[in-house]
């Protein structure tokens, strides 16, 4: 009896031992709370971009992208780069997105060693069959923030915070609240919310939130600070849950918003995979707009005023659909089962998104005419506009970048990739000239050289 009772209590304290680390990654608001809008410092041409989720094939098919972008000259002989004003990004997709954000253009060399030549997967408990996982589990997921987190600051980060990033572009950093099921950024609004400091928070913590695929990883643990504190919900978040005809999203983002500030209901929020809400990242635009005190947002006045285009741009590294169960009458077996089901969990919303995305930024560019035009001369001038504006002088151009942009047997190969945190080498290197070739023949990108 002794040694029964001895070696539970061996094994209560090796799970006590054991227990994942959940100490919120955040501190309360103790200055003034960074600006929602800041000046990008636009001049005519403007590039928006939504980095999709997908692991390191994310990561290499994006980083990709900006390298392609870095080499391709605007009219005036500048790289499009430059032009680059947003980029909001997703799991995978926000590994190259901060990084870009922390290190510039002058980084982009670097970012394959620091990132996607390692092979980190050995490092991680990637599945659940082994019984060593098993409490790992039911503890929230196989890998906590020490494996992940720890892991991107180590190697890519080297602890550097929020308030590191540079100036332009704005980068969005998108996960989901486990509890609301509502889209969280780390951006102004949303710690404006649960008031607390944005700029404290590490780089490697907010790319791990957005990289916590449900089982594989726990989720990442933010505190809200509702007492005393110094701001009031922005008078946005009532407006639009009393307008019947505001975006959904956008209404579940502003009830997210109320819980967040009612200590009863919510102390703490665990943050999973952005893809899980949204594996485009682009609902976040949207909250940006809502909150940002205007029309323009989340664009400045002054860049507003000077906008003559925006080309947003999706890069999606999605999966084409794969397997050979369908020629079977059995159909999928279980584990082909799950996966297909998760598959379809984060791609039909992922589409649905898009779609209504579009629709989003055709009345965006109406109300910013609208706005622009009701402007004074004096204003408008002082603001930027040269002798020859019009208020009307607005274009919107909305284009997504996809494996399938070339040709079949590449988009076979690119999509064969598993959504993993490591790659072979030469799928990587397929990647990145996947994601360079795209841009380099996409109309889009190409008007903006002409």
């Amino acid at each position: 009896m002794r040694k029964a009772i001895a070696a539970s209590m061996g094994l209560m304290a090796s799970a006590c031992a054991g227990l994942p680390d959940t100490t919120p990654i955040n501190h309360p608001l103790s200055a003034a709370p960074a600006p929602i809008v800041r000046d990008m410092g636009i001049e005519g041409d403007a590039i928006a971009l939504a980095f999709s989720g997908g692991g390191a094939r994310a990561a290499s098919f994006s980083h990709g992208v900006l390298l392609q972008l870095r080499d391709m000259k605007d009219r005036d002989g500048k790289p499009l780069l430059d032009r680059v004003a947003l980029i909001t990004a997703v799991s995978g997709g926000a590994i190259t997105a901060a990084h870009f954000g922390q290190a510039g253009p002058e980084g982009l060399e670097g970012f394959r060693s620091a990132a996607l030549d390692h092979d980190w997967q050995g490092q991680l408990h990637t599945t659940w069959m082994s019984p060593q996982n098993w409490d790992r589990l039911l503890q929230g997921g196989l890998n906590g923030p020490d494996k992940l987190a720890s892991w991107l600051d180590r190697n890519i980060f080297n602890g550097k915070q929020m308030r590191d990033m540079r100036a332009k572009p704005q980068i969005i950093i998108n996960a989901t609240d486990l509890y609301t099921g509502a889209p969280f950024a780390f951006a102004p609004p949303w710690f404006e919310a649960i008031c607390s400091d944005l700029g404290s928070v590490r780089i490697a913590d907010a790319v791990a939130a957005s990289m916590s695929v449900p089982i594989a990883f726990r989720p990442v643990v933010l505190q809200t600070f509702p007492e005393d504190c110094p701001l009031g919900l922005s008078q946005w978040v009532d407006n639009k849950l009393r307008d019947r005809k505001a975006p959904v999203l956008l209404k579940e983002t502003a009830r997210s918003f109320r819980f967040f500030r009612d200590a009863n209901r919510m102390s703490h929020l665990h943050l999973t995979d952005g893809g899980v809400a949204d594996n485009f990242g682009v609902s976040s635009f949207v909250t940006l707009n809502a909150a940002g005190g205007g029309p323009h947002a989340p664009f400045s006045p002054s860049d507003a005023v000077k906008l003559r285009r925006l080309t947003f741009v999706i890069v999606n590294a999605e999966r084409p659909v794969d397997g050979d169960w369908a020629r079977e009458q059995a159909g999928p077996d279980g584990p082909e089962l799950i996966a297909t089901a998760l598959s379809i969990a984060v791609n039909a919303p992922k589409r649905a998104a898009a779609d209504a995305f579009e629709g989003f930024l055709d009345d965006w560019r109406d109300d910013l005419v609208k706005w622009r035009c009701n402007l004074e001369l004096e204003e408008a001038t002082a603001l930027g506009a040269g002798p020859d504006w019009t208020c009307g002088g607005v274009e919107i151009v909305f284009d997504i970048i996809s494996f399938s942009d070339l040709g079949d047997a590449k988009a076979a190969r690119l999509g064969s990739a598993e959504t993993a945190v490591s790659l072979p080498a030469d799928l990587i290197d397929d990647l990145i000239a996947g994601g360079r070739a795209a841009t380099a023949w996409n109309d889009a990108f190409l008007a903006l050289t002409r």
